[in-house]
């Protein structure tokens, strides 16, 4: 791979949607680049002299390129820039992994302020919370200068959000508004969003602009989910799962978003101004699922699974099945506040800007479970979605309640933040300045989490079954595609059981399970404090057709976290831990022009990504018995305080050929060096103490940090605007862009490195867009290469995320000067998304189907 890598630099095509800047040189709209082109051509010509003029790496979407494609948020905006790899949940882009480094360890802001993160105790953040309507533009920072945070080994994204200034009228009022159809549950889904502002006084010093943004979709997806694939002798796929899952989804999404900024320029020096950022995102899930347990080790020992001769069909004799239904909400939001302003004397200026981040999430679920026995079982593996079907389908009567669980998890995170920048011009140069400063940013998180366990009764009397009460509901066909039906049958009524369930009169068929319940309610919480102080100098020295960029930054982290121990499954035990540390991270950037058409970029960067909160936890499990001659045999399971931070050294090189107007032809290579990587150790310790304890034989298991990862990737891309052509023809044109990564993760106790989590040996994608008097269209196919999701104990466990290809479509006619109608398409192809196991694409785990879905609407801009 690394061979191909190097080839493919030496021959490449171009990184076309890539805009490398510093961020002090994309100027933001009160700095003149004040947004007066409209259409896809100009937007592009924009976004390409923006580049040109650059001297860092940064790649950009600017506003409208965010309504080329029917983008449902920020994931999906910024997924069609090279090397950014997107993970889907319910067909909507979630998380976003940056050059192979995976979305926990990048960094989000929002006009320069933390973010933050409302998803639970780890650190990544799912950007299909925010939609990107209301953005000025979306910046994805891939080799950071020292005035930037540290945080981010992949890159940071970086949310822009609009002003009054960024417009050339002094009012605008814009408007969009659409309905859909979705094919898999003919549904329609709607959004909209709006802005309103300008910019008054005398001399338009004062400006308002305030905006939002709703959509909903009540959508279903249907998906099968195979469990633990293994080696089984005589098998045509050389293995076998141990069940087949199959669900019905029903979900309700919803997002309501709002900005709102206020702008005061009392001189032509001094600019003042205030931000808010809104969002909130909520769910309401319906999942049936059906399990079936044909292949387990222990009805693989029995001898109770055969195989016929081509290794294709087979017969299990004793199985079990499950039923469950699981109701979930979840709600997250994210609020933030911010003020600042810009000041200038002389050769100085000063930026200072101080912020308040509140995010929240809140998710209460309940699933109940039923299980039975329904004998014997066929199995067929003839197709890559195979199938396991009972003879005899149980009736409700044959399925007993088993379990009955009560979700109830909530966190908040408070943020903290404020900065100053200084910057003193340089006696020689167009361009040379000198710049240092500091930023202090206080994050205050607490994470609650529990989960009731409730069990069956002891005996026939507190013991009943799907039948007993009439809580069946009618069957469900899992439609998952590729010619695959799935039966669901029994099915759990949701009205029914949660009445039932909710009945003091049915109290006695719930015993809690103390135990489980204990323990859940105590492994995940914690309480945490994260202090960040840092300073930085740097300077752009500029030489003519070479401008070097130098600089250092030095943080300090101070974290102060409370979590829990529990104790043989009784004993809850408060434990707290301190650790401090500090990274220095030396940066350096060459611009060279050697020519007005070809400008090359060098640099090396150094950057953290700090382990993810459930990480650094002091919190876990200790069980032991006593054995006969005093000493205990058991086992702990921690968190671990005293992680170091990843520690990334990046060297990156690109060169771009601005060969016409609108056109661009370049390639970028890049290499992550990467120090302390975190893995999960275990290990048996014989003869040993712990906790006062004398152990015969202790098990341990720690999150630890291990030795080292590289990564090694190519970006090329290529645009062209077709105006040269005659007539008709000159309103085409293309894009497309390609990256290559490779990597290598040395993990403990195996003995061929892994691939890094999230990491996609390839991405690519390719848009045709045409833009001609009133006429606007585009048509995008994006591919998202199979990445490791998660590390198993060896490489047949390890588990991954299958290739995933996007195909959208969007077209637009303008009216009047004033008003456009559109049409747009999602998934045109009715692509599912699938994971499988241990390198072996038909070891499939899922294959989840959201159908397409289409949408008309209006938009209007004065």
């Amino acid at each position: 791979m690394r061979n191909k890598l190097c080839l493919a630099g030496v021959s490449a095509l171009a990184l076309l949607t890539s805009t490398p800047v510093l961020a002090q040189d994309l100027a933001p709209a009160d700095e003149g680049e004040a947004i007066v082109v409209t259409g896809q051509r100009a937007q592009q010509e924009r976004a390409i002299e923006i580049k040109r003029n650059a001297v860092g790496i940064m790649d950009v979407v600017a506003a409208d390129e965010i309504g080329q494609l029917p983008d449902r948020n920020v994931a999906e905006v910024i997924e069609r820039l090279p090397g950014v790899g997107v993970q889907y949940d319910q067909g909507e882009g979630r998380y976003v992994a940056i050059r192979g480094i995976p979305s926990d360890l990048n960094n989000y802001t929002v006009n320069g302020f933390e973010l933050g993160n409302p998803d639970g105790n780890t650190r990544r953040l799912p950007l299909d919370i925010v939609s990107g309507q209301l953005l000025n533009r979306v910046e994805v920072t891939k080799a950071k200068t020292a005035d930037l945070d540290a945080q981010g080994i992949g890159g940071m994204i970086n949310l822009v959000t609009q002003t009054a200034f960024d417009f050339a009228e002094p009012f605008v009022l814009s408007a969009n508004a659409q309905v859909g159809y979705q094919t898999l549950n003919e549904k329609y889904p709607i959004r909209g969003d709006a802005s309103a502002g300008g910019r008054f006084g005398g001399d338009e010093q004062f400006g308002i602009l305030i905006g939002g943004s709703y959509s909903k979709r009540d959508f279903q997806s249907f998906g099968i989910f195979p469990d633990d694939w293994a080696a089984f002798p005589g098998a045509a796929r050389e293995g076998m799962p141990t069940n087949i899952k199959y669900t019905d989804y029903q979900l309700e999404r919803e997002r309501i978003g709002g900005i709102a900024s206020l702008d005061w320029r009392p001189s032509d020096t001094t600019h003042l101004w205030a931000r808010g950022l809104y969002s909130k995102f909520t769910e309401n899930e319906y999942r049936q699922r059906f399990r079936l347990d044909f292949a387990t080790q222990a009805q693989r020992d029995n001898g109770t699974v055969t195989l016929t001769p081509d290794g294709l069909t087979g017969v299990s004799t004793v199985t079990e099945q499950r039923s469950d239904l699981r109701l979930e909400y979840k709600e997250k939001s994210v609020l933030v506040g911010m003020i600042g302003g810009k000041t200038e004397a002389n050769d100085w200026t000063f930026d200072y800007g101080l912020a308040r981040s509140h995010n929240e999430v809140v998710e209460p679920n309940q699933l109940w479970q039923f299980r039975g026995n329904p004998g014997t079982v066929d199995f067929d593996f003839t197709d890559k979605l195979f199938s396991a079907v009972p003879r005899t389908p149980l009736s409700p009567s044959n399925l007993g309640f088993r379990q009955y669980t009560v979700q109830d998890e909530s966190g908040d995170e408070y943020i903290w933040t404020g900065r100053l920048d200084v910057t003193r011009k340089l006696g020689f140069g167009d361009d040379s300045w000198l710049k240092v400063g500091g930023k202090y940013r206080a994050t205050d998180k607490v994470f609650d989490s529990n989960n009731s366990i409730f069990s069956r009764g002891g005996n026939a009397a507190t013991r009943f079954t799907l039948g007993q009460f009439g809580l069946q509901g009618a069957d469900v066909i899992s439609r998952v595609g590729g010619g695959h039906d799935y039966l669901i049958t029994p099915v759990i009524d949701a009205g029914l059981i949660d009445t039932f369930t909710a009945d003091p009169a049915n109290a006695a068929y719930f015993v809690l399970d103390e135990t489980s319940t204990l323990a859940n309610a105590t492994l995940g919480d914690l309480d945490l404090g994260e202090d960040i102080a840092s300073g930085y100098a740097m300077a752009n020295l500029d030489f003519g057709s070479i401008t070097v960029t130098p600089g250092i930054r030095v943080e300090r982290t101070d974290l102060t976290i409370r979590g829990f121990q529990l104790e043989n499954e009784t004993d809850v035990v408060a434990v707290n831990a301190k650790r401090n540390y500090t990274n220095w991270l030396p940066s350096l950037i060459v611009r060279i022009e050697p020519s007005d058409e070809v400008i090359v970029r060098l640099a090396y960067t150094r950057s953290v990504g700090r382990p993810n909160y459930s990480d650094l936890t002091p919190g876990g499990e200790i069980s032991y018995e006593q054995n006969d001659d005093g000493t205990f045999d058991g086992s702990v399971s921690l968190g671990n305080p005293n992680l170091e931070p990843y520690i990334a050294d990046a060297l990156d090189a690109s060169a771009e050929w601005y060969f016409a107007k609108g056109g661009l032809f370049s390639v970028g290579v890049f290499a992550k060096f990467i120090k302390n990587p975190v893995y999960t150790q275990s290990f048996t310790l014989l003869d040993t103490s712990y906790g006062g304890r004398d152990y015969a034989v202790l098990g341990f298991s720690q999150k630890a940090n291990g030795t080292s990862a590289d990564i090694i990737g190519l970006e090329v891309a290529y645009r062209q605007q077709f105006d040269f052509l005659p007539g008709f023809l000159s309103g085409f044109g293309v894009e497309a862009n390609m990256t290559l990564i490779d990597s290598k993760l040395k993990v403990p106790g195996r003995a061929d490195p892994a691939a890094f989590p999230e990491q996609s040996n390839l991405l690519y994608g390719a848009q045709l867009f045409y833009q001609n008097g009133p006429i606007e269209a585009s048509i995008a196919y994006h591919n998202t290469g199979s990445a490791l999701i998660s590390l198993g104990a060896d490489m047949l466990g390890d588990q991954y995320n299958d290739d995933l290809r996007r195909l959208d479509a969007k077209a637009s006619f303008a009216v009047t000067d004033n008003v456009s109608l559109f049409v747009e398409g999602q998934n045109l192809t009715d692509e599912p998304t699938r994971q499988y196991q241990g390198e072996r694409r038909d070891w499939i785990i899922q294959n989840e189907r959201y159908g397409r879905t289409f949408y008309a609407g209006a938009s209007v801009r004065f």
